[in-house]
């Protein structure tokens, strides 16, 4: 399977999973102690959904990225250096007659072998500027994060209220979907940008 075709697996189940648990939500026999009770949950799910898709994608999109290129140095730059940033930091620690060699045989030992990404972080916190700084490394754009900052920010912040246990209360089902739709927007658009990316080069 392709790139596309895996992430579109991921986010199928995710819409699946989100749509069972809306259909409870629109049942006639619950109450309104229920739904105040689901849409939090409901919230507290869209959340996951939205962090684990971007991380589920970015490791599919690095992964593939991996396959495809044949030396670290022809990444972009900020590519580049999320492959090379583990091994730069341990540099930094090195007697300096060990830096020294090090960094001169840097480029054949590092710059030109296929590169290792490390794992994508997501501070388990998705703000819209940290999802940035991920879209900024791996060279990709997805516009509509920028169109939905607000909702996106709004849905960080009401879910960290729900997981330290406030009570924060969702009450309008409107509202709460105005923020799936903004997830959604941004899941398909990561998408379509992931398979684009590795349509050019250095991936082809």
């Amino acid at each position: 399977m392709s790139p596309l075709e895996i992430i579109s697996q991921d986010l199928d189940w995710r819409e699946a999973e989100l749509g069972s648990l809306k259909v409870l939500l629109i049942r006639r026999d619950t109450t309104d102690l229920q739904k105040l009770v689901l849409l939090r949950a409901c919230w507290a799910l869209l959340y996951a959904h939205y962090e684990g898709f971007v991380k589920t994608a970015m490791t599919i999109f690095y992964d593939e990225a991996r396959k495809r290129v044949q030396n670290c140095g022809s990444l972009p730059k900020l590519t580049r250096l999320f492959a090379l940033e583990r091994m730069l930091r341990q540099l930094k620690g090195l007697p300096p007659i060990d830096f020294l060699t090090e960094i001169e045989d840097f480029v054949n030992a590092h710059h030109a072998g296929k590169p290792t990404f490390p794992e994508v972080e997501t501070k388990s916190n998705l703000w819209p500027n940290v999802f940035s700084e991920i879209l900024d490394v791996a060279d990709l754009s997805v516009p509509s994060l920028e169109t939905h900052k607000f909702l996106i920010n709004t849905l960080v912040s009401r879910r960290n209220n729900i997981a330290h246990g406030q009570r924060d209360l969702i009450t309008d089902i409107s509202y709460y979907r105005s923020h799936e739709t903004a997830v959604y927007d941004l899941m398909y658009e990561l998408s379509y940008s992931i398979d684009e990316r590795l349509r050019k080069a250095p991936y082809v």
